[in-house]
C-alpha cells in the first residue's frame, strides 16, 4: 500500500509504503483508534495495522479462519459509534492447504466486533436471494442513520441496508436503473457534511453523486467522467494470462 500527501501532484515518491498481504482489496480507517483495516481476498483475512504503519511492519491483529465465514473479501466498512466491522464476501470458499475444500456460497455481509481477531464468528450475517447481492464490493455507513450502502457490481446498483439487518432480508432502498448511470459500481462513500453519496463506476469510467436518500431509478445530481458517456470500459481486472486464436484472429483474456 502506498501513501501520498493530500496535496501531492505529479510524479512524486510516496510518503510511505506498507507491505500488506497479497490480494489486498479493501481499506478502511478507524480514526478514533488510528487503525488501518485491510481486507484480503484470498486467503480471506482482515489485517489491522497502525494507521501510520510502513515498511514490513506486522499487523496489530488479524481476523481469519473458518469460523469467520470470510470469503473473497471485497469491501470493509467501520461503524465507530457502535464499534462494529462489516465485510462484503463474494462467497468463494476454499482452504488452499487441503484438496477438495472449495465451495461456492451466496454473497454476504458479515458483521463483527470492531476489535475482533483470530478465528472469530460473525455476530450476524446478511445473506440470501432477497438481498440482491451480486459481487458486492466496497461499503460505507452513514454514522447518523446507520444506513449501510453497498456497491453491487454485477447488479449495477447500490443496495442500502440498515446496519442492524440480519439474514435473508431485502434492502431498504435500491438505487438502480437506466437513469442512474450506474455500471459495475465498485466504490461508495458517504459525504455526511453535504448529505451526498459518491459512487465510482468501473464499467463506464465515472463517478456519480446522489442525495443520501436516493432510491430507485433516479438521475445523479452530477457526474464526473474520465471518458465519453458512450465509451465502454474493457473491464480488465487482474489479467494474468492470455491466448491467441489463430482461426478467429482473436485474443482471449480471462478475468
Amino acid at each position: 500500500m502506498v501513501v501520498f500527501p493530500r496535496d501531492a501532484k505529479g510524479n512524486i515518491k510516496p510518503a510511505r509504503i506498507l507491505a500488506t498481504p497479497h490480494r489486498g482489496f479493501a481499506l478502511a480507517v478507524d480514526e478514533e483508534k488510528q487503525e488501518l483495516f485491510v481486507g484480503v481476498q484470498y486467503p480471506p483475512e482482515v489485517a489491522v495495522y497502525r494507521k501510520g504503519a510502513s515498511g514490513n511492519e506486522k499487523p496489530l491483529r488479524s481476523l481469519q479462519g473458518e469460523s469467520t465465514r470470510l470469503s473473497d473479501v471485497h469491501g470493509i466498512a467501520i461503524d465507530p459509534k457502535n464499534k462494529l466491522l462489516y465485510t462484503t464476501n463474494w462467497g468463494h470458499v476454499s482452504d488452499y492447504r487441503m484438496v477438495g475444500t472449495g465451495r461456492i456460497e451466496d454473497p454476504s455481509i458479515s458483521v463483527y466486533p470492531l476489535n475482533a481477531e483470530g478465528d472469530t464468528s460473525p455476530l450476524r450475517t446478511i445473506q440470501g436471494p432477497k438481498t440482491q447481492m451480486d459481487w458486492p464490493a466496497q461499503m460505507t455507513i452513514d454514522p447518523e442513520t446507520g444506513d449501510l450502502y453497498v456497491a453491487n457490481d454485477i447488479g449495477h446498483s447500490v443496495l442500502v441496508f440498515k446496519g442492524t439487518d440480519q439474514g435473508n432480508v431485502a434492502p431498504r432502498r435500491v438505487i438502480k436503473g437506466n437513469r442512474t448511470g450506474l455500471m459495475n459500481p465498485s466504490g461508495v462513500f458517504v459525504d455526511s457534511k453535504n448529505k451526498e453519496l459518491w459512487v465510482s463506476n468501473f464499467g463506464n469510467s465515472s463517478a456519480d453523486v446522489f442525495p443520501l436518500n436516493a432510491d430507485g431509478n433516479v438521475a445523479p445530481l452530477r457526474t464526473i467522467r474520465s471518458a465519453p458517456s458512450n465509451k465502454v470500459s474493457l473491464k480488465f481486472g487482474k489479467v494474468e494470462a492470455l491466448a491467441y486464436d489463430e482461426g478467429r484472429d482473436q485474443v482471449w483474456v480471462p478475468n
